[in-house]
């Protein structure tokens, strides 16, 4: 999963302010899952659709503050999961 620590959430076209707000209190893997998934949606989303974040389930376990209706393409089960009830669900 490619990271761009460098760039700042400013640079981005499209960004919700409460999410700005929150990122310091990010997990470095969310951070990471987060920046691949906004490169991938530049360009990519109106030629192939979208790609989720992809996440083992140890990367994912250790989101630190997961909200309900997160979304992730988990690696190690190969299921699409969401968060639902303060619990992952698997969504297909």
């Amino acid at each position: 999963m490619k990271s761009n620590r460098t760039a700042s959430i400013d640079q981005f076209p499209y960004y919700d302010p409460l999410l700005k707000d929150r990122m310091d209190k990010m997990s470095d893997v969310w951070i990471a899952a987060f920046s691949a998934f906004i490169e991938t949606m530049n360009g990519y989303i109106s030629s192939f659709g979208f790609l989720t974040p992809q996440l083992s389930t140890q990367q994912r376990d250790s989101i630190q503050s997961p909200v309900n209706g997160q979304i992730i393409y988990n690696t190690t089960t190969n299921k699409f999961q969401g968060r639902e009830n303060n619990a992952w669900v698997n969504l297909i």
